[in-house]
C-alpha cells in the first residue's frame, strides 16, 4: 500500500507544482487589493504541493499503515458525494449560491445518515451565513441565481 500511495502523492506533487506555476502567472483584469486575487491559488497551489511532496519523501519507518476499512458500501457513498459536488457546480450559476449550497449541504447530510431537521437548518444557516460573509464582508460578489 505504502508505494501506491507514494505513487498517487508523487502525482499529485507533479500537478500541484504545474498549478502552482500556473498561479503565478495569473493576471486579472480587475483587482480590489494590492495583492491582488492570485495570492489564493498561489497559497492552495504552494500547501498541496508542500504537503504532498512531503508525503512523497517522507521515510516509511515513521508511520505504520492504517486498514482504512474501504467497504463497497463507503465507496458508494463516496462516489455519490463525488456526483452531488459535480451538481453543486453544475447548478452554481442558474440556482444562485445560496439554493445550490443548501441542497448540496442537504444531499451530503443525508448521504452520512444526518437526521432531516438539523441537516436542513445547518444547510440553512451555512449558505446564508457564507452568503453575507463573501457577499458583505470580503466584497466578492456571488450568484444569486433566480433570486437576483
Amino acid at each position: 500500500m505504502m508505494k501506491f500511495e507514494r505513487i498517487l502523492t508523487g502525482i499529485i506533487a507533479v500537478c500541484g507544482l504545474f498549478l502552482l506555476i500556473y498561479a503565478c502567472s495569473f493576471e486579472a483584469p480587475i483587482s480590489y487589493d494590492p495583492v491582488g486575487p492570485k495570492a489564493f491559488p498561489i497559497l492552495l497551489m504552494g500547501l498541496i504541493t508542500a504537503s504532498a511532496v512531503y508525503l512523497t519523501v517522507r521515510p516509511a519507518i515513521m508511520f505504520e499503515p492504517i486498514e482504512l476499512g474501504w467497504t463497497k458500501h463507503l465507496l458508494g457513498k463516496l462516489v455519490l458525494c463525488a456526483i452531488t459536488l459535480t451538481v453543486y457546480a453544475v447548478i452554481f450559476e442558474w440556482f444562485g449560491f445560496i439554493v445550490a449550497t443548501l441542497l448540496m449541504t442537504i444531499a451530503v447530510g443525508k448521504l452520512f445518515n444526518g437526521k432531516t431537521i438539523p441537516v436542513a437548518i445547518t444547510g440553512l444557516l451555512l449558505s446564508t451565513c457564507t452568503y453575507y460573509l463573501f457577499d458583505r464582508v470580503l466584497d466578492v460578489p456571488l450568484p444569486l441565481g433566480f433570486f437576483g
